[in-house]
């Protein structure tokens, strides 16, 4: 009879640890051991995995920015995955990097849990419970917070909605014990997140609007009273705006202690909400790039990207979703303005951080949720006297939980590490076959995996060089200058150019290893436009490359490939070269210029005129197979053919002599400072010499 009572009254607890474990599930499905996503979570991992081995974080990164950076990492996800394998590693037979895979799904998995938590606290049982299968199965979260992706987003996420429940619960239900639990969660996310103050920014913005609410008239038809309003407003609310205060000082007294600057911290965040743009990287940045949420698409990616197969259904979901926001909102101010202050909080906030790029939809799905499962909760509550509303509510509300689990799950199965033998030899040869002090340049993507998998010297990556504990820069050169600079080493012609920026940065390492990726092709842009200012989205005059896919191809009657088509490009392999024509309508023309690969070395034809009517004329059997006709005009352009004739690139002329051209396409030839040591189909890896 009492486990039959336990299970009655405290049946949601069962519902929510399935929630918990499906939403880790989800997030393990594609876990490969010793196998992790590229970028942060191997800048995540070299830190863990630092901690780990050593007990303690290097005061000095002496890889990454080795020429002037102080370890900035926050340290609380290292603290955390190293205490687990500790304890677990040997047992499971399982390696660090395996381990904090897993640990990230756990991470990921607990947002769910502190969703339920604030969700509850706003509303009921049940708006937790929707508020934590929604954040725990939401596509938009999922891509972040998948197992592979050791990264700080998980638990980013996980204290950004705890610290607001925690803080919310505080100031509505003052004691002892809820303050330092509040203290304890700011704590944590302290050092886990510099940019941790965002949580306490917005509980102060809700106690700000519960007061503009307070000073409104309780009826319509009564007049603001400004005086006798104000009055009241503060009388209810300076209890709130203390306890938010109280908690502020006392983590600024733990941040002594820790070493944390908390009014450079919060400066930093202002700064990057109103210009992101101050680091130039962000600029660069796909995530970053700007978002309008006032559209259909908009509205779908902020709250969390619940797309079907089926349009009817999307819809369904996107009604229910805003009709669940605005109801919880008008009821809650009818029934509780601490509440309602709140939810209208989370949307204003939620709108703005949207405007600062794609990026920060994760942040906004997941506040958007906060306020779904609300209003569904206090939506319950309005209809508890009439059962069969209620009943029908709830059963939406299930509906909506089972189509969620089903667009996680899928959502799940498309997730994991990078795989990429290519790569993998390439960091392989850094590690093994260069000397151990040698520092490595490219463009600053893969920076991270330089110094976690290649084991060497980098000269920039993501993580931005920002202002040390003094205020000063703690760099030699900060991320502006080394991206300006590395973009310059690649978009210029000049050689000798190159060479005086690389030394510039070289230090004290005995060797530069430098490489050429076929990422940079569609990355080219930004090389441009931070190295020589040469802005092609507005400037005609900055053409990039072109990579153009294959999508068929031909056979003669021996299967031998004639002809590979590439949109309004075909490749004719029936000569000894490989000649790439331009179609439009019924008119067919070559390219000036086309590189090659014949037995495994680039070559280079560039015809003549004499030559171009020859060839013409040798083609002009084609033209009723194909059915257009050739021109007497060639196009002014460089077409380059890589061996695995999987894409093609146009190479316009301003970009014919570029340093990038001459390491990826041209294979070396015609530079004299950089010798080739290594090569596949995705990375060359160049001696300076």
């Amino acid at each position: 009879m009492n486990i039959a009572n336990t299970i009655k009254d405290k049946w949601w607890l069962f519902v929510l640890a399935f929630i918990f474990l499906y939403s880790f599930y989800i997030r393990s499905l594609n876990i490969v051991p010793d196998k992790m996503l590229s970028f942060d979570p191997i800048y995540q991992y070299r830190f863990t995995y630092y901690f780990a081995n050593w007990g303690h974080l290097p005061i000095w990164d002496e890889l990454t920015y080795y020429v002037g950076r102080i370890t900035d990492a926050q340290p609380f996800m290292h603290y955390v995955t190293s205490l687990v394998y500790w304890l677990l590693g040997s047992f499971l037979k399982m390696s660090l990097m395996t381990m904090a895979s897993y640990m990230s799904a756990v991470y990921g998995a607990l947002i769910a849990v502190a969703a339920f938590l604030l969700g509850k606290e706003l509303s009921n049982n049940y708006g937790g419970l929707l508020a934590g299968a929604l954040m725990g199965t939401a596509p938009q979260i999922l891509v972040r917070t998948f197992g592979s992706s050791y990264d700080s987003d998980q638990l980013v996420l996980f204290f950004l909605i705890l610290t607001l429940y925690l803080g919310f619960h505080a100031i509505r239900k003052k004691s002892i014990a809820n303050f330092s639990l509040a203290i304890i969660g700011f704590v944590g996310f302290m050092l886990l997140w510099q940019y941790f103050l965002y949580s306490i920014l917005i509980l102060f913005i809700s106690v700000v609007i519960y007061a503009i609410l307070e000073m409104l008239p309780k009826e319509r038809k009564v007049k603001i009273d400004i005086v006798n309003g104000f009055k009241t407003s503060l009388s209810k609310s300076k209890d709130k705006f203390l306890i938010l205060i109280l908690i502020l000082v006392s983590i600024f007294l733990i941040s002594l202690l820790n070493n944390v600057n908390l009014i450079t911290n919060f400066m930093i965040l202002i700064g990057f909400a109103q210009s992101a743009e101050q680091w130039i990287v962000n600029i660069s940045i796909a995530e970053l790039q700007p978002f309008n949420i006032f559209s259909l698409e908009g509205w779908i990616l902020s709250m969390g990207r619940f797309i079907t197969g089926d349009a009817i259904i999307n819809n369904l979901i996107l009604i229910f979703f805003f009709l669940m926001m605005v109801l919880g909102i008008f009821r809650s101010f009818r029934k509780d303005k601490e509440i309602s202050a709140f939810l209208i909080t989370l949307l204003i906030v939620s709108i703005y951080s949207s405007s600062r790029g794609i990026r920060f939809t994760e942040f906004t799905s997941g506040l958007f949720i906060i306020l779904i499962g609300a209003g569904f909760g206090l939506l319950t509550d309005w209809m508890k006297d009439d059962n069969v509303k209620k009943a029908t509510l709830i059963g939406l509300g299930v509906f909506i939980i089972l189509v969620a689990m089903t667009i996680g799950v899928e959502m799940g199965k498309q997730l994991g590490p990078d795989i990429s033998p290519n790569w993998d030899t390439a960091w392989n040869f850094l590690k093994t076959q260069t000397p151990e002090f040698s520092i490595v340049g490219t463009w600053w993507d893969p920076g991270h995996m330089i110094t976690g998998l290649a084991e060497r010297r980098a000269y920039a990556d993501g993580a931005h060089c920002q202002l040390g504990n003094d205020g000063q820069h703690a760099c030699l050169y900060t991320i502006n200058d080394r991206i300006t600079d590395l973009g310059k080493i690649m978009a210029t012609s000049d050689e000798n150019e190159s060479m005086n920026l690389i030394r510039k940065y070289q230090g004290d390492s005995p060797e530069v290893y430098w490489i050429a990726s076929d990422d940079l092709i569609g990355k080219f842009q930004w090389l441009q436009y931070f190295g020589t200012g040469c802005d092609a989205r507005v400037d005609e005059k900055c053409p990039l490359y072109i990579q153009i896919s294959q999508q068929s191809q031909s056979t003669d009657e021996n299967g031998n490939i004639v002809i590979r088509n590439y949109g309004s490009i075909l490749l004719f392999q029936g000569l000894n070269i490989p000649i790439p024509i331009y179609v439009q309508s019924i008119n067919g023309a070559i390219f000036d210029e086309v590189m090659y690969y014949s037995n495994g070395n680039v070559s280079t034809v560039k015809w003549n005129e004499t030559e171009k009517e020859t060839l013409v004329q040798a083609l002009k059997p084609l033209e009723k197979q194909l059915n257009f006709r050739f021109t007497n005009q060639s196009i002014p352009l460089t077409v380059w053919v890589p061996q695995h004739y999987s894409y093609i690139v146009i190479i316009p002329q301003t970009l014919r002599e570029s340093v990038f051209t001459k390491m990826f396409m041209l294979e070396g030839q015609g530079l004299e400072h950089f010798k080739q040591v290594f090569r596949n189909e995705q990375v060359k890896i160049y001696e300076v010499i």
